[in-house]
């Protein structure tokens, strides 16, 4: 089995998502990404490849002529586990059900991480940093996927644990569905979200057309996910191209900001109508065909994601439960309109956002995982 390895060549990267087509085809879940948009991240033009310090290496297998399995090994210079450790990434994982084929990939970009920059601890997968994506879905591959989700195959987690990796960190999403279910979920923090507004906060929709408020979100963001497991932290120009992705999606009645009495950014809340089925129906096409297949999918859209909270330390210090205010105006402000669901995506198995669904009521029928390995 061949295995030709690449840093920059469009050619190949072309045929690594000709590979994703392949293994997807008759995925109904699958949503492809935008083909301009990957290949602009495998060109040398890419904010990742100009920083100092970062390297990579795209390892292609094939048989008979055909892709059948790609990984890329990705050293990131400011990559960090919580003790100091440097640890290298593997990324941009496909592969044909042959346990063989994945065990070489993989062996293949520990190797290179190993040899060439000394990384013996290496997470997986990674795609140059949790900003771009990473994760692999481990549970509820029956259920539909949203935007923003890891989505892989079901056999992925097998492959990676047969090379050595284990589950270094797990995370949850979970639906909650009907009003009936909303209001519960929502009732005990209705407290909190009066108790902010009698101290002089303010919950205002994200106008996601303002550099300022860009700015200002940029930052409480690097200050509320500074302990994150694996955050790195990323430019104000690099924020905004990130942003941008889901800006576009974003609803300003579920998309919310939190100011304090002077002035300041405390809390943000983000969530926006799930349009998947919607975006699948472009086919990763821009054609007017295309772009009125999805305006005729978005309108049937039923569920709200709920996708990431944020609260800055200092307020996090002050213990004004301001992230229960920002969810129950947001729970408030997508029932007013009309929806009668909402998954909330991705909770980290250790996030104190968890704790409004204990008990019971809400059990999540998806998971997935960060792994890792620690080489000799």
């Amino acid at each position: 089995m061949p295995i030709r390895t690449y840093t920059f060549d469009r050619a190949l990267a072309g045929t690594y998502l000709d590979l994703c087509r392949e293994l997807y085809r008759d995925d109904t879940n699958w949503i492809p990404p935008a083909r301009k948009h990957l290949l602009e991240q495998f060109s040398p033009g890419f904010g990742f490849h100009r920083q100092a310090g970062n390297a990579h290496r795209h390892f292609l297998a094939t048989a008979r002529g055909k892709p059948v399995g790609h990984v890329s090994a990705i050293v990131n210079s400011h990559l960090r586990d919580r003790d100091g450790t440097a640890v290298g990434a593997i990324g941009f994982f496909e592969c044909v059900d042959e346990p063989g084929i994945a065990a070489e990939l993989l062996r293949s970009a520990c190797d290179w991480l190993r040899t060439e920059h000394g990384l013996r601890r290496i997470w997986g997968p990674v795609q140059f940093d949790v900003w771009h994506g990473y994760r692999l879905m481990t549970r509820g591959f029956e259920t539909a996927t949203f935007l923003g989700e890891p989505y892989n195959k079901s056999y992925y987690p097998a492959q990676f644990m047969a090379s050595g990796f284990a589950v270094r960190k797990r995370w949850f999403s979970l639906d909650v569905e009907g009003t009936a279910a909303l209001r519960r979920l929502m009732q005990p923090m209705e407290r909190d979200h009066a108790q902010a507004l009698e101290d002089g906060f303010r919950i205002d929709p994200m106008d996601i057309r303002s550099p300022a408020l860009v700015q200002a979100l940029h930052a409480a963001l690097e200050d509320s996910y500074r302990d994150f497991l694996g955050i790195t932290r990323i430019d104000l120009a690099e924020f905004r191209e990130i942003f941008a992705g889901y800006a576009r999606g974003l609803d300003p009645r579920f998309a919310l900001t939190a100011w304090s009495p002077t002035g300041e950014l405390g809390g943000f809340i983000v969530a926006y109508p799930d349009y998947a089925r919607a975006l699948q129906a472009l086919r990763s096409h821009r054609s007017p065909l295309a772009l009125l297949r999805f305006w005729l999918r978005a309108r049937s859209v039923e569920r709200v994601v709920g996708f990431m909270v944020g609260i800055t330390h200092q307020e996090s210090a002050r213990g004004r439960h301001l992230g229960r205010a920002l969810t129950y105006r947001c729970i408030r402000s997508v029932m007013e309109a009309g929806f009668k669901s909402m998954l909330f995506a991705l909770l980290a198995e250790d996030s104190r956002a968890r704790l409004f669904f204990e008990g019971g009521q809400f059990e999540p029928r998806k998971e997935y995982a960060l792994y890792e390995i620690n080489l000799d």
